[in-house]
């Protein structure tokens, strides 16, 4: 329960009665039980129900305002980040890449090189030349084969990765390859800074 927000409403009321020329005094009791006008009291309260005319109203404090603007806050990030990843490819893979949206975190501190490298992998950028009209394929930064998809062909297919794919067996997509990784950053760290994944584009 808010306190906050019942004791604000209920000084309110009493400015209010104040400002009418009448005084409000207040009575400590132990019980409710056997106290003649504390029962009138709860009689009172009781017959107030039946009459929402008269129905005290609560209006929040401010930090009960501020805990409903978060949570309209999250809940329409929640909604918008949902509908975005029915039309985005990069959407779907950072929800798979980083376990609902926990983001990688590393316990050693990281350099800046390697944050960014880590950011490429649980974002799923594409490279520059696929953002370009056609664009086909182009050759692996780290084997001879050709690729429409470098990033993918990158984690799940290049022998330069290959140390990944047999920590964590075969996978659906390179997405889920990332994700598997939150438990051992250290590994996916090693091999990226051995053979660093396809850079993507300058505007991001």
């Amino acid at each position: 329960m808010d306190n906050v927000q019942l004791t604000t409403a209920i000084l309110g009321h009493i400015q209010g009665l104040a400002a009418q020329g009448r005084r409000v005094r207040f009575n400590w009791v132990p019980s409710h039980i056997g106290l003649r006008g504390n029962e009138a009291a709860d009689e009172a309260a009781r017959e107030a129900t039946r009459h929402p005319a008269v129905a005290l109203t609560v209006l929040p404090s401010i930090h009960g305002a501020k805990v409903l603007a978060r949570s309209a806050a999250v809940c329409a990030a929640g909604q918008q980040y949902r509908q975005l990843m029915q039309t985005s490819r990069q959407a779907a893979w950072h929800k798979q890449a980083t376990n609902n949206n926990e983001p990688l975190r590393p316990a050693q501190q990281l350099s800046r090189a390697e944050d960014f490298v880590l950011h490429r992998l649980w974002l799923g950028y594409l490279t520059l030349e696929e953002l370009r009209d056609g664009f086909e394929e182009r050759p692996c930064e780290h084997c001879p084969h050709m690729t429409p998809h470098p990033l993918t062909h990158y984690l799940l297919s290049c022998p330069a990765t290959e140390r990944l794919k047999q920590r964590v067996g075969p996978l659906e997509n390179a997405a889920a390859l990332v994700r598997q990784f939150h438990k051992n950053l250290p590994l996916l760290l090693e091999v990226a800074r051995a053979p660093p994944p396809p850079p993507p584009p300058k505007e991001h």
